[in-house]
C-alpha cells in the first residue's frame, strides 16, 4: 500500500466515530477473506486480470490491517461483542 493511500484511510477513518470505524474494520476483514484468482486461472482469465485481482485483494487486506491500528489507537476492543454476549 502506497504512503499516499494509507493517509487516504486514515483521514477517512478521522471522521468516523468509534462504532462507525468498527463497523468498518469488520467490513474489510469480510472483503479480505478468501480470494477469487484460483478460479480466475482455472477459467483461462487473462493474467493482467488476475494479477490486478491479487493487487485488489492485498489491498484490501492492507486496509483492514490500517483499520485494525486505528481500533487499538482508539482503544476498541475488536472481535468481543459475542464472546461477551455469550459468557
Amino acid at each position: 500500500m502506497r504512503k499516499s493511500e494509507r493517509n487516504s484511510i486514515e483521514k477517512w477513518a478521522s471522521g468516523l466515530t468509534n462504532e462507525e470505524l468498527e463497523k468498518e474494520y469488520y467490513k474489510s476483514v469480510y472483503d479480505s477473506l478468501g480470494t477469487e484468482t484460483e478460479d480466475m486461472y482455472e477459467l483461462g482469465y487473462d493474467i493482467r486480470d488476475i494479477q490486478e485481482r491479487e493487487k485488489h485483494e492485498k489491498y484490501l487486506g492492507e486496509k483492514a490491517d490500517v483499520l485494525e491500528a486505528l481500533c487499538e489507537e482508539r482503544g476498541i476492543k475488536l472481535w468481543q461483542k459475542g464472546s461477551e454476549e455469550n459468557g
